[in-house]
């Protein structure tokens, strides 16, 4: 017996046992002939463009690209435009994942000095990090997560450096702590990071979300959401989405539907948008951890379905025509591809439809190309961070079939680089370079009305965390009597953030010509309705709203109130939409008594 545990611990040593993705009993046998695959050498930045195929009216540029970004797995722009990086070099450095111990992580900051568009300056934020793996841009600092811990991090004295740790949360992303040694898990652990419209902070494959007021941190349950990042709408609803399982939405704020402990389940978060999960990239794909299946591949050898499904971006830019406004794009690193989906409204939800055909929006040639993660740029345009990468599983899912097929490519081999894109429309330069942070008052409330989305959710970022009292006036004046329903949207927002909602605001957004913008005003109103029966008035005149969102949001907002008028009122709801599933819930959910 000691013998043969013995042999057994020699064959691990060598590599020569079984994969810890394998599972029993399952034939690996490629389907795809060597002679038919191509090989996949590291291509130089400049090579690696010609292999893109978009649809057309647009093309690619490098934004960066080694020596200055290695391995990055998300960016952020800050106010002013320069572009804040998360580097995860200790990811996969070889074909056992050896590198992961080693403090080789960092947070880096690019610059543009000459204005053309491709970053040309690095300065290294924070380094001596283990797996750092989501940034956030908050209050003059970065959120950074390096599991287990959430880290709040400034600088201090002006030269880009941080200088200042504080400890937000010890609980982030347990699932990839270096304590679990050999059983850490990047892929299924914490991340993301997204600042939201409604203030708080949410993340991919957590059960918290963080709000920062008046410099300490508070913390609340929510829901779990997808695997590997998050984005939102213009109307602040959230998109996630896993491996398999290519997108997701909340269509009602999660906070609403653990009223009622009596309910299990109620419907309208987690929901599933998609009605298949085909994609159709421009290469074979034997590289791909269960290619051997019956299915997962094309008789032509491309992957059939997505397998590794990832970052979703709702585009909310002003670079592309108006037709891509909302719609979401999916990174498919495995397949090499990004995906973009239409999004088509159903009552107070909506479904999702690929834009094409048996084709992608981009796809590439080039087997290392692994785009993680995208980003709605100041300027308009699309942002894609690629890991650029051979290696794409994690060593607790590599398969025997994967190991050969890395080996067989030498794809083991140059994984400390990486690039960051952005894709351009050819009808549009890109937008202006923002100098936000030296903004006053007035400028931000006016970039609560601009076309860009980025634009809008940093002003009112920098508007909260100022929450400077010469604001209050214009944005109450914005919130009322503003051209623009996403600038009224964020001024509502931007006011609950600072804490300065009053009655006669609120009433006046209650009529708002947008449902989406009375929608809000229900939401937000929460908080006064306690108080103030006339307010309470004003809501019930909802009753009966046209819209289906408006009606939705009346409906969990009347759950809220203790007041005889609000319980019929509620009743009325639920009788006139008895057949809308996610309507029904909300009265149910609102009937915690």
């Amino acid at each position: 017996m000691r013998f043969r545990l013995l042999l057994v611990a020699v064959f691990c040593g060598l590599n020569l046992s079984a994969q810890q993705g394998d599972e029993r009993a399952e034939t690996q046998t490629p389907r795809v002939p060597k002679e038919l695959i191509p090989p996949a050498p590291a291509l130089s930045p400049d090579e690696a463009l010609k292999t893109f195929k978009l649809q057309p009216g647009f093309h690619i540029e490098r934004v960066a690209a080694e020596p200055l970004v290695h391995q990055p797995v998300q960016i952020a722009f800050d106010p002013d435009g320069r572009l804040w990086v998360i580097e995860m070099r200790g990811y996969m450095t070889d074909i056992d994942g050896k590198g992961e111990p080693d403090r080789t992580g960092d947070v880096i900051v690019l610059e543009d000095s000459d204005g053309d568009g491709r970053m040309d300056k690095r300065t290294v934020f924070l380094d001596g990090l283990v797996m750092p793996r989501a940034l956030a841009l908050v209050r003059g600092g970065a959120l950074v997560a390096e599991p287990p811990n959430l880290w709040f991090c400034r600088d201090t004295n002006g030269d880009l450096k941080c200088d200042e740790k504080t400890l937000v949360a010890n609980d982030y992303a347990t699932e990839a702590d270096p304590k679990l040694g050999l059983r850490a898990s990047p892929e299924h652990a914490s991340n993301g990071l997204l600042m939201a419209l409604d203030n708080w902070i949410y993340s991919a494959n957590h059960t918290t979300r963080f709000r920062n007021t008046d410099g300490s941190w508070k913390r609340e349950p929510t829901v779990f959401r997808g695997q590997w990042g998050i984005s939102q709408d213009d109307f602040g609803r959230l998109f996630y989405n896993s491996n398999e399982d290519p997108l997701r939405a909340d269509f009602v704020p999660s906070v609403y539907l653990t009223r009622n402990a009596h309910y299990r389940n109620p419907a309208g978060v987690n929901v599933q948008l998609y009605e298949d999960k085909a994609v159709w990239p421009i290469r074979v794909n034997p590289g791909v951890n269960r290619g051997y299946r019956p299915g997962q591949l094309r008789s032509d050898g491309t992957l059939a379905t997505f397998t590794a499904a990832c970052a979703p971006l709702v585009y909310r830019g002003d670079n592309f025509p108006r037709d891509y406004d909302g719609n979401v794009f999916v990174c498919g690193p495995a397949g090499n591809l990004i995906k973009r989906y239409v999004l088509e409204e159903h009552g107070a939800g909506f479904k999702a439809k690929s834009a094409y055909d048996k084709a992608e929006f981009l796809a590439s040639t080039d087997e290392r190309f692994r785009p993680v993660n995208l980003n709605n740029g100041p300027d308009g345009c699309l942002y894609i961070v690629d890991l650029y990468h051979g290696i794409l599983e994690h060593r607790l899912y590599i398969t025997s079939y994967l190991r050969q097929q890395i080996l067989d490519r030498r794809l083991d081999q140059h994984t400390d680089l990486g690039r960051i894109y952005r894709v351009v429309s050819e009808s549009k330069p890109p937008g202006a370079k923002p100098h936000l942070s030296e903004a006053g008052a007035e400028e931000l409330v006016k970039c609560l009305s601009h076309s860009n989305g980025w634009w809008r959710d940093t002003a009112q970022r920098l508007l909260v965390e100022r929450n400077d009292s010469s604001a209050v006036r214009p944005l109450k004046q914005l919130a009322t009597s503003g051209g623009n329903p996403l600038g009224r949207l964020h001024a509502l927002w931007t006011l609950e953030g600072m804490r300065q909602l009053d009655s006669p605001t609120l009433k006046r957004a209650f009529s708002d010509t947008h449902p989406e913008v009375r929608a809000a005003a229900m939401r937000i109103s929460e908080p006064l309705l306690k108080n103030q029966p006339e307010l309470v008035g004003e809501l019930l005149k909802r009753v009966g709203d046209a819209a289906p969102g408006a009606r939705l949001q009346l409906a969990l907002t009347l759950g809220e109130v203790l007041d005889p008028r609000a319980e019929d009122a509620l009743a009325k709801v639920a009788r006139q939409n008895a057949a809308d599933v996610y309507i029904r819930d909300a009265v149910i959910s609102g009937l915690a008594g």
